[in-house]
């Protein structure tokens, strides 16, 4: 456990545009010394699709399918491939690089700082386990963040439940991803365009092949009890303060 205590946010329903600015705040402060580590647990309004930092717009939405859907399209501070944020539950953790308990390697400390995520998901009475190691970490292409996990990211009956990235500056290491309630693949399809090489739109069945929101695994959970189970699985982990 941290010698420091975090600092607890939770946020209302954001736009896309003040969530990412807030995550990049927040980084700001820690790396000033005007802030201890933070917890910031979030939901989105309208719903938005997040593009990874180094995506092509082009490659990776379709504009029509998002205006007629009410969908805003915005970037992240953060690597990684496009997430479309409607039923989910949104955190990001922020610390300084040096600090104690973040181990150096980039796999080392998500897997430390997930143990929150995975506490979380077993408070609501998952199995979460750890993705098994990408064989090819360097490669990013366009396409939907759920269809393929990452180093380390929680999966729920060999189905990704969670989609994170990181993001390090200015000595602070930002972590941010997505606690799916529903998976929405029909809307995905709808909206997001395949990786490169691959004809016509997402496949439904890849999809829901691959990941699943909590509902989809047949946990009836609402917004307020997962930011709920966030909240304690990560002060189980971590010295946490509001």
């Amino acid at each position: 456990m941290s010698e420091e205590k975090w600092r607890l946010v939770k946020d209302p329903p954001l736009p896309g545009e003040t969530n990412m600015e807030r995550d990049l705040h927040m980084l700001q402060e820690v790396a000033a010394g005007e802030s201890p580590p933070v917890i910031r647990l979030y939901r989105w309004s309208p719903p938005a699709v997040s593009l990874g930092y180094f995506q092509k717009e082009a490659e990776v939405v379709d504009p029509e399918a998002c205006r007629r859907n009410g969908i805003e399209v915005v970037r992240r501070p953060t690597g990684g491939r496009a997430i479309l944020h409607y039923r989910e539950v949104t955190y990001c953790l922020v610390i300084p690089e040096n600090h104690p308990i973040v181990p150096a390697g980039i796999v080392e400390s998500y897997r430390y700082l997930s143990r929150g995520l995975v506490l979380a998901l077993e408070k609501l009475g998952l199995e979460p386990q750890l993705a098994p190691e990408n064989k090819d970490p360097g490669k990013v292409v366009p396409g939907s963040c759920f269809d393929t996990p990452s180093d380390y990211e929680l999966q729920v009956q060999q189905k990704k439940v969670v989609g994170s990235a990181q993001l390090r500056r200015n000595g602070v290491l930002l972590q941010h991803g997505s606690v799916l309630l529903e998976l929405l693949p029909e809307l995905n399809r709808e909206v997001l365009l395949p990786p490169e090489g691959q004809p016509g739109k997402l496949s439904v069945r890849f999809l829901r092949k691959r990941a699943a929101g909590l509902k989809d695994l047949g946990l009836q959970v609402e917004e307020e009890e997962l930011m709920q189970a966030l909240e304690e699985g990560f002060a189980s982990v971590l010295e946490v303060g509001s």
